[in-house]
């Protein structure tokens, strides 16, 4: 959920109360009440799908994780290999490419780690057969090869998931449907706006996001300072 959806959301919820805390004036129009209770049934779905979709991208990023790590332990010794090969050989060249340890590869961006890891396994084919006696052999190479298109397609896999997710296209519709709510009530507010002045005024401050936004702000601030002292 993007931050304007939870400005967005926090407005839906904050409406919804402010409704059922002045039902004696809202009563006036029909179906004011009514739009309170649609709401309330789209703000219960929007929270039920960004629940599944929270727990779907979890998992992906999971197995994402996991992936990263046996492409990790398959190419530390490749690299560590060849690191050797080039001492032995004086290949400085070869030796401040392979100048990598564990730490530095889990420090890298996705990306990048493919490119050095795809770049050891080219590495690696212009050294055959010297480097065999270092440790590194045929099946070594296609172990990481197999590692590195794993990690690749996780990767490929957890981004669609973000982008084109049917769970995604479904919470859209839905924040479309509560706009619409919201646009109706709009038009009820303003009919009750000549006779209750400080109701209407009060139910433009809710609808305003700014002013959703920095509620959000300030409570994301206030749970940092909690964390930051405990």
């Amino acid at each position: 959920m993007t931050d304007k959806e939870r400005s967005k959301l926090s407005m839906y919820e904050s409406l919804i109360s402010f409704i059922n805390e002045n039902r004696e004036i809202t009563i006036n129009v029909r179906g004011f009440s009514q739009t309170g209770f649609k709401l309330r049934k789209i703000v219960d779905d929007i929270k039920l799908k960004e629940k599944e979709l929270s727990s779907d991208i979890l998992g992906k990023t999971i197995i994402t994780y996991k992936a990263k790590d046996e492409l990790v332990f398959s190419l530390v010794p490749v690299t560590i290999a060849l690191f050797n090969f080039a001492k032995s050989t004086g290949n400085l060249s070869l030796k401040e490419k392979t100048r990598y340890g564990q730490s530095h590869f889990y420090r890298m961006m996705d990306r990048e780690l493919i490119y050095k890891a795809e770049l050891m396994c080219i590495l690696t084919g212009s050294c055959f057969p010297k480097i065999k006696k270092f440790g590194i052999n045929s099946n070594t190479l296609r172990d990481l090869t197999n590692k590195i298109n794993n990690y690749k397609a996780c990767l490929d896999n957890k981004i669609t998931s973000l982008i084109s997710s049917n769970m995604v296209a479904s919470l859209g519709v839905l924040f479309d449907s509560a706009d619409k709510i919201c646009n109706m009530m709009d038009s009820f507010a303003e009919i009750l706006s000549e006779n209750f002045t400080e109701f209407y005024d009060d139910y433009i401050e809710v609808r305003t996001l700014e002013y959703h936004s920095q509620k959000n702000e300030l409570l994301e601030e206030e749970v940092e300072e909690e964390e930051y002292e405990s």
